[in-house]
């Protein structure tokens, strides 16, 4: 009698299970009903469920939307039966979407209905193909993670709808939570189950030995798990180990074949990973038969066919990407290496450059600002010139070579717009005069304003588009253009240009002349000189500042160069010093400053701006004598240059340090190198001035080391 009713539930079911398949349909087509039957028969079992626990707790509101949900969900099911499979798909993923909100909003969250979320997610792979529907997929998800969502913003924590004690809430909660993850057990179980009979259906479906094997390029053995011979491979893995054709393969082991680390690898996959049907993949050392290694990506995937365990073993030959690989970084290596050699090189040819051309420079200085003969005054400027020139130079170079490699940092600070082109224009009055040019300035009133940005770059373009016009024009006019072409609340955009009437440029070499090393052409280079770095630096630079450098040109006509650059207004006003006038610098009595320096020159140049500032020196030519002058005067302020016999500038601070450690000491070098302030400052440095240093610079920097102290000696 039991087993009858038994047979009739079993019959019921498969009944239930099948209505509307249709035989004349295809098989993919009746799977995919039965598992729109299997979703929505989960989200009826799910509520019959919650309408036995709801009577139990006396929750009516959630007993009638569980009522109204089994309604919904049955109408979807005749729909299906009859034929109606996307309207019954759509009806049932949005009942249950409904109702897991509704549910939610009417127990509040701490029942747990939204927990079952996660079966309902895995219900919809039965539902939907994603092979298929990819579409439908997309929109099914967005619809159920925006409920989802919505029920975490909106449903209430506990039930301001209908009356939950606490006991009944955890009842509730351990219920929901049970049978969601009873349910998300049997459709995972189902999947599985669903995934592995696809995936032996498929290995029956396939012949053995088909000709993907064959045309594969990678060399493919199966390998039996348990004798662990090899029962078939492609012509690809007789062709890279090195046998005339697959039957001497066939047959034998995979220790004669493959060796003795395939082998242990194949056991321990096998044993480990049928179950779970997980691949394999590594690389590996490998012999062929004429006992020649190669190197070779392996990936191993056991898998099950007629109730045998195999190996699918696949083998990829990549002695020679390894090969390029070792190239690349040996290449790599050499290249680090280059580019520290270079770095390496750059400091100590700035250092050695900038040392006599410090002491030159400042030597000038000190003539010019001095009393000399007439007839001097020519010969003293010819030498400030060149010596400038060949700082020029020598900065052109290391700017092109910390721009290269993306160190170039811009500073943001305010300037003067009008004031700015007075400092662009001033330095070439002789060279004008010289050559019997007009130098013009058509500038616009509107830019007599504070704006921010990096004035000391900004000059150096400007600088390096007058020289090249000035030095390109034999004769005519040099003309420079400021005007505001975009002004709002609080930004500035203005047009600069240099135009020329000089020699011109080729249009097919307006291109080139911004590249590196490069002029128009070898005649330029032999006539006009130049490294080739100006305008290439410059363009760089103004791309660094957000603009773009451009030329305009016409052979035997002249040259326009330009670029638009918007700046930030500065609110505040800022009053400019002309730091031509060095006189104007204030005195700075009463200060004494221990300078160590072993150049001979570099000591007079720098003690006698030191000197003409008031300021008492005393002097070390070495760290050693140094440390020993800084503990019998007690200076003020340090000028400590880097590279000195003996004890180098790092070694003199650390010593001084021990004892005095808040004494300002300021590094005065000729050296340049990458983050080289973040450097000194961790040496115990206090600040730096670069050689050749600009006296204005130097001043400043002692005053602003040494405030503290002249507002202390103004108070006493």
């Amino acid at each position: 009698m039991q087993t009858n009713i038994l047979d009739k539930l079993v019959s019921f079911g498969y009944s239930i299970l099948n209505s509307g398949i249709d035989p004349s349909k295809e098989r993919e087509e009746n799977k995919e009903v039965q598992r729109l039957i299997i979703f929505i028969f989960f989200g009826i079992g799910v509520n019959l469920i919650s309408v036995i626990m709801n009577v139990v707790h006396g929750l009516y509101i959630s007993i009638s939307l569980n009522i109204t949900s089994i309604i919904l969900l049955a109408v979807s099911y005749f729909l299906n039966k009859d034929g109606k499979r996307s309207f019954a798909k759509v009806l049932g993923i949005i009942t249950i979407n409904l109702y897991l909100f509704a549910i939610s909003y009417a127990e509040g969250l701490k029942a747990g209905e939204h927990l079952y979320y996660f079966p309902f997610l895995l219900a919809l792979i039965f539902v939907i193909d994603i092979r298929k529907n990819y579409e439908e997929l997309i929109l099914t998800s967005v619809v159920t993670l925006i409920t989802a969502a919505l029920i975490f913003i909106m449903a209430p924590f506990v039930s301001g709808v209908q009356t939950i004690s606490a006991e009944q809430y955890s009842a509730l909660f351990s219920s929901n939570l049970s049978l969601s993850l009873v349910i998300t057990a049997c459709f995972t179980y189902y999947i599985l189950k669903t995934l592995e009979i696809n995936e032996e259906k498929l290995l029956d479906e396939t012949r053995f030995k088909d000709t993907v094997y064959d045309t594969s390029l990678d060399s493919v053995f199966i390998v039996d798990s348990h004798s662990m011979v090899v029962t078939g491979c492609n012509k690809k893995a007789a062709e890279v180990f090195g046998f005339a054709g697959k039957e001497e393969i066939t047959g034998t082991t995979v220790k004669q074949v493959l060796g003795d680390k395939m082998e242990e690898h194949i056991a321990v996959q096998g044993r480990q990973q049928f179950t779970k049907k997980s691949p394999w993949y590594g690389n590996m050392d490998l012999v062929r038969k004429d006992d020649i290694p190669f190197y070779a990506y392996v990936n191993i995937v056991p898998f099950t066919h007629q109730d045998h365990h195999f190996c699918k073993i696949s083998i990829l030959d990549i002695t020679e990407i390894k090969v390029a690989e070792f190239e690349i970084l040996k290449a790599k290596e050499k290249a680090e290496k280059a580019v520290q050699i270079k770095s390496r090189f750059l400091s100590n040819m700035s250092h050695e450059l900038r040392t006599p051309l410090n002491a030159i420079i400042g030597t000038t200085n000190i003539i010019l600002h001095e009393e000399y003969l007439p007839s001097q005054k020519q010969s003293f400027e010819v030498l400030k010139y060149s010596s400038e020139h060949m700082m020029q130079l020598v900065n052109d170079i290391l700017d092109f070579s910390k721009i290269e490699a993306g160190k170039m940092v811009l500073e943001n600070a305010p300037f003067n717009i009008k004031v700015f082109l007075q400092k662009v224009v001033a330095p070439f009055g002789a060279s004008v005069a010289a050559k019997n040019l007009a130098l013009e300035m058509d500038i616009s009133d509107d830019v007599n304003m504070e704006v921010y940005g990096d004035e000391m770059r900004l000059i150096q373009v400007m600088n390096n588009l007058v020289a090249n016009a000035i030095k390109f024009t034999e004769k005519g006019k040099i003309t420079i253009e400021v005007k505001e072409v975009v002004h709002k609340s609080d930004r500035s955009d203005i047009y600069m240009a240099v135009k020329d009437t000089g020699i011109g440029i080729a249009q097919n070499k307006m291109q080139q002349i911004f590249e590196s090393f490069t002029q128009a052409d070898i005649e330029t280079t032999r006539k006009f000189g130049g490294t080739g770095l100006g305008l290439a630096i410059s363009k760089k630079i103004i791309a660094q500042m957000g603009g773009d450098l451009q030329a305009e040109s016409e052979v035997g006509v002249g040259s326009t160069f330009y670029f638009t650059l918007s700046f930030k207004i500065a609110r505040k006003q800022k009053a400019y010093v002309d730091e031509n006038k060095l006189k104007g610098l204030s005195s700075l009595e009463g200060l004494k400053v221990l300078l160590a320096e072993d150049n001979p020159i570099n000591m007079i140049v720098a003690k006698r701006f030191l000197e003409k500032w008031n300021i008492e020196v005393v002097e070390a030519e070495n760290g050693v004598k140094a440390v020993g002058l800084f503990y019998q005067h007690y200076p003020d302020l340090l000028l400590i240059d880097l590279e000195m016999p003996e004890m180098d500038g790092a070694q003199t601070v650390t010593e001084i340090r021990k004892t005095h450690p808040d004494i300002p000491i300021i590094a005065f070098t000729a050296a340049t190198y990458e983050n080289i302030k973040e450097d000194l400052l961790s040496k115990g440095f206090n600040d730096y001035v670069p050689k050749p240093f600009k006296p204005e610079e130097l001043h400043k920097k002692i005053v602003d080391s040494t405030s503290g102290l002249s507002e202390h000696r103004k108070a006493s």
